[in-house]
């Protein structure tokens, strides 16, 4: 029964944001107009969905070229870039996801609802990104990409290079292909947790407002939260 109120309460939500006029946000690639809570779900599905294919078919050309211990010796610094790339793509997408959540609330509060029924729909911020888009960048990137390239890099070409090369020169190749991979693979799970860690705060807060009946606390979370995320962009 609690399912199916908060279910008839977000749509009562989404209904309403299509007259109350939409909000702005970037995908990364342009800017969209953003009128309902559903269409930024969908938004925010396929920019996931999008920057892990767009890595996957990199990953595929990379390691069709790059299929042999020779190979891989002549062509360590695209490998090396490539492992840079996953990481941009990593960081700028968990920078894209707190932007939702912003966005998210945004759509919340332009509805014409009690704060009760806002508190019940910023519930489902939580599920759409916090939950399911993180959960798929975790699983996207950081699980299966990176694991593939240790398979495909570490485990495979330079790994098969003991029978063609000395031992010295075979374990000090395969020693800095771990620590290439090693060091992005920290350095994507250290981006991601950060962003699921900003994420539960800022949704927490603005729950823990709604639950208070004080929107003009919400509005100071978004605007120190997007403070927040200026200063992340400019460490890039």
């Amino acid at each position: 029964m609690k399912k199916v109120i908060a279910f008839i309460v977000t749509a009562a939500m989404i209904c309403s944001l299509a007259a109350c006029g939409g909000v702005t946000v970037s995908n990364g690639e342009k800017k969209l107009s953003v009128n309902t809570i559903e269409e930024l779900e969908e938004i925010v599905e396929k920019d996931v969905t999008d920057t892990v294919d767009g890595l996957r078919a990199e990953y595929e050309q990379l390691t069709a070229e790059i299929d042999t211990y020779d190979k891989y010796v002549d062509n360590i610094d695209k490998v090396n870039e490539f492992y840079t790339r996953i990481n941009e793509e990593n960081r700028a997408i968990c920078i894209r996801m707190r932007e939702y959540s912003i966005t998210y609330t945004e759509l919340v509060l332009k509805s014409g609802g009690s704060n009760s029924d806002k508190y019940d729909a910023i519930g489902d911020l939580y599920d759409c990104i916090y939950d399911d888009a993180c959960g798929d960048i975790y699983d996207g990137i950081y699980d299966d990409l990176m694991g593939d390239m240790y398979d495909a890099i570490y485990d495979g070409v330079v790994s098969d290079g003991y029978d063609h090369v000395s031992y010295k020169e075979w374990s000090d190749m395969l020693s800095d292909a771990y620590k290439m991979w090693s060091d992005s693979l920290s350095d994507i799970y250290g981006e991601w947790s950060d962003a699921l860690s900003d994420i539960y705060g800022f949704w927490a807060d603005v729950s823990g407002d709604l639950w208070n009946d004080d929107t003009d606390k919400v509005n100071e979370e978004i605007t120190k939260f997007m403070e927040d995320i200026d200063k992340l962009k400019e460490e890039k």
